[in-house]
């Protein structure tokens, strides 16, 4: 995903209305009113929005690139194509701009139309590989890995690997064969990728090149799998807004024992209490879904690991009593980014933020 904008690091975040009563207080009624809603009571549909015309711009490019088989699309609880099954979930709150705008506020970040289209290539990719069970197959076998191989959350990505395409942030390719094919499909697929230049030397060329062949034998026949039922649709999930964003916060969330072990490094970032007029906190609250973003992007650590570490880093501000010069904002900004950094690199590297 793209970095957001970068807010200003003076400026605290406003509560998530999952975390207390006061900052649901602050909600207008017409929100309040949303949250509150069943999802199955929304009667969302994909026809009228937006994602009609980005679903018709994937259609348009799979036709482009020689390719009969249109997934089927509908909206679901997340990003998704069922195992086996070649149709696309989109996320609920793509199909309406105030879901959208909680999406953003409660999800951290919102997708753009580019990012969308993202989805939507990677996603196709995964629906054509079970439209012909191209995974059954040796080729695929040789040049993706075994489709079997447990699938990870937790993956250990090799940053910059030539191995596979940058398409996903995260080094998604990485995660699972299945996602190296869809990952590799979606960078085939993009118009204007240029992939045989991009990828002049890299050993995803050959991957990028099966696809191309594939595609030349597969592209115009009739899929093996005519199966196109979807997994959960919005009529069938019972639970409000609310509870769809406190149930994924408590997917994401992790326990880390991390105690007093960081705070020497924050002692030198910041000034001690009382030494200086802003609370420390403030900036680190301020930085932490910039930070959440890039540091998850580019180490590939889980976002959960990554938001735990923050919120223990701002607690940990908070408890001692650390406070901060306006001035001097942009250098400790700095050097909080890169302590993260280092923090979850090592933990990709060792499974521990630091040793005992």
């Amino acid at each position: 995903m793209l970095p957001p904008s970068q807010p200003d690091p003076l400026v605290m975040r406003e509560k998530h209305p999952t975390e207390h009563g006061e900052g649901r207080g602050r909600l207008s009624p017409q929100r309040e009113a949303l949250l509150q809603a069943r999802i199955k009571d929304l009667s969302l549909r994909l026809a009228g929005t937006p994602l009609e015309r980005h679903i018709a711009q994937l259609h348009a490019e799979l036709e482009a690139k020689g390719i009969s088989f249109k997934p089927q699309c509908y909206l679901s609880d997340e990003w998704g194509c069922p195992s086996g099954v070649p149709v696309i979930g989109l996320p609920f709150y793509l199909a309406d701009p105030a879901l959208l705008s909680i999406e953003a506020d409660l999800g951290g970040d919102a997708e753009t139309e580019a990012e969308i289209l993202m989805y939507l290539r990677h996603e196709a990719g995964h629906a054509f590989n079970y439209a012909y069970r191209l995974y059954e197959t040796d080729e695929w076998l040789r040049v993706f890995g075994d489709y079997s191989r447990p699938y990870r959350d937790d993956y250990k990505p090799q940053p910059f690997s030539r191995r596979y395409v940058l398409h996903i942030s995260g080094w998604y390719a990485q995660k699972h064969p299945d996602e190296d094919f869809a990952e590799t499909f979606a960078v085939w697929l993009t118009p204007g990728s240029d992939w045989r230049n991009r990828y002049q030397g890299w050993g995803a060329l050959r991957k990028l090149q099966y696809v191309e062949d594939i595609v030349a034998r597969l592209g115009r026949a009739p899929p093996v799998v005519e199966l196109a039922e979807p997994d959960l649709t919005t009529e069938e999930m019972e639970g409000t807004v609310l509870d769809h964003y406190r149930q994924r916060e408590l997917d994401e969330k992790v326990d880390l024992e991390l105690r007093n072990a960081f705070d020497q490094s924050l002692e030198e970032i910041f000034e001690g209490p009382g030494e200086a007029p802003v609370r420390a906190e403030t900036l680190v609250q301020a930085e932490r879904q910039r930070l959440l973003s890039v540091v998850s992007q580019y180490s590939g650590v889980s976002r959960g690991v990554v938001r735990a570490l923050l919120d223990h880093l701002a607690e940990r501000t908070a408890a001692m009593g650390l406070t901060l010069h306006p001035d001097d904002s942009r250098e400790a900004g700095l050097r909080l980014a890169s302590l993260v950094t280092v923090l979850t690199m090592n933990y990709l590297y060792t499974d521990r933020f630091f040793e005992e």
